[in-house]
């Protein structure tokens, strides 16, 4: 059985929220959201980790509690030092379509591969078979600690092992990190040392001033990927490996209650079969019917007995 670490950060979630203001508490958070639907689908406790920094006090404690009760191991030092996780709350509308508030400027997870810590965070990712991370991963850490991550993703590729990378583009956060971070510099970083890019055709638009989802795919397999996948929303995707293009075509979800964490689920359905040996198109069918199941629902996490 493989194991796999998702790096990233994981936060406090406002879903359900009702007019008289009141919401549901949760966790969520792309490469949580990520994990957690891994080790569902794994099934076996252990194999799926997660590298993070919560903080510490009840809230930090909260989301801890509720990986280890998915069978996710949070790394050892993610409560080592003091701070905060981050907050977020969703919204959505009439067409399930959603929108997302944060609060996350003093997150703890700021500070992940840094200071005193970082050495051993590297050597716990390194015990795993495949890491998996997005480009929010990216956009959240510090300059030395995104350098940090683009090393440990090389020392994956130079033994051998899997790197998924969601390319997961959110302009807003990398400004509000840094104004001065070159984020198209640092997706090229991640992609050339990547075993896996998924990428939706609208950040390839936007990173690479490329529309067609073709154009997306030769593209990032060109600058260094060994496969690509570019999704499209309803309109399907194409995969790109060993210089394959395929286009991959779904049927429509009828009913769309919220699409938080389509792309989340998604990224864990096709790793669980690429990890698994299947091939593109089915790896990419996988990944389908699993976001076609969690977009019925609103929130991130379906609840366990609704999982495909």
């Amino acid at each position: 059985m493989p194991s796999i670490v998702s790096v990233g950060e994981v936060m406090l979630e406002l879903s359900a929220i009702q007019a008289n203001g009141s919401a549901h508490l949760g966790v969520g958070g792309d490469t949580g959201n990520t994990a957690v639907y891994l080790s569902r689908l794994l099934g076996d406790p252990g194999s799926v980790s997660y590298l993070t920094r919560l903080g510490q006090g009840p809230f930090a404690e909260q989301i801890s509690d509720f990986l280890s009760a998915e069978d996710v191991t949070v790394s050892p030092f993610a409560s080592a030092k003091a701070g905060t996780p981050g907050l977020y709350a969703i919204s959505t509308d009439d067409e399930g379509e959603r929108s997302f508030t944060y609060w996350r400027t003093s997150a703890a997870v700021r500070e992940l591969f840094e200071g005193d810590l970082g050495k051993e965070e590297v050597a716990f990712a390194q015990q795993h078979d495949a890491l998996y991370v997005s480009g929010i991963t990216l956009a959240v850490l510090s300059d030395d600690g995104r350098v940090a991550l683009f090393e440990l993703a090389e020392w994956f590729q130079k033994h051998g092992r899997t790197v998924m990378y969601d390319v997961n583009h959110r302009p807003h956060l990398w400004s509000s990190h840094s104004h001065e971070v070159d984020f198209v510099a640092a997706n090229l970083e991640m992609i050339k040392r990547s075993s896996i890019v998924k990428i939706g055709r609208d950040e390839g638009e936007a990173l690479f001033e490329l529309s067609m989802s073709e154009d997306v795919a030769t593209f990032v397999c060109e600058k260094g990927a060994a496969g690509v996948v570019v999704t499209d929303g309803p309109d399907g995707l194409f995969v790109r490996f060993d210089s394959k293009l395929e286009a991959v075509d779904f049927p429509a979800i009828s009913k769309v209650v919220d699409s938080t964490a389509a792309g989340d689920s998604f990224s864990a359905g096709f790793l669980n079969a690429y990890l698994a040996g299947l091939n593109p198109a089915e790896c990419a069918r996988a990944g389908q019917d699993l976001a076609g199941r969690v977009i019925q629902f609103p929130g991130a996490i379906i609840p366990k007995s609704e999982m495909p």
